[in-house]
């Protein structure tokens, strides 16, 4: 097993590199604003605050602060459902369709470079050690609640 030391060591040599500041310029669906507008890039039709709610798996106030955002900067339009006065439908606007297809564009750019340096076969490699410490990470978080449970 690891040495508290070791493990110290490491996790600062990863944090030196800011991991989240780089992975998130090739994360697909990230969250915010360009997670609601993949959302609704790819609805073929208005969907309503809960289901981006539902889809983004985060509070419906949550969602209403960043519809909100979204509608300040012309990226959305948002209205009460004529059916139902509690629902709020949202669509995606010109606009907001062309800063969805320029982040894509970045996305490719920057996971295209990546794929070419290191090669498809590297990647894979590298996404499923990223899979392994995720479940590592799950099983023992769920060791530690039962635990918690049996204290």
């Amino acid at each position: 097993m690891a040495s508290d030391k070791e493990v110290i060591a490491l996790l600062q040599e990863f944090s030196s590199i800011h991991p989240l500041e780089f992975l998130q310029k090739i994360d697909v669906q990230s969250m915010g604003i360009s997670n609601v507008l993949c959302f609704l890039m790819c609805a073929d039709h208005e969907v309503s605050a809960g289901e981006i709610s539902e889809y983004m798996n985060v509070s419906t106030a949550r969602v209403a602060v960043l519809l909100k955002k979204m509608s300040d900067k012309g990226l959305i339009e948002k209205h009460t459902d004529p059916s139902d006065a509690r629902r709020v439908l949202v669509a995606i606007t010109d606009s907001g369709k062309a800063l969805f297809q320029e982040q894509q564009r970045e996305i490719l750019l920057y996971s295209g470079a990546v794929v070419d340096h290191f090669g498809a076969d590297k990647i894979q490699e590298f996404i499923g050690i990223c899979r392994q410490i995720r479940d590592i990470i799950d099983k023992v978080e769920k060791q530690e609640l039962e635990n918690k449970k049996n204290k």
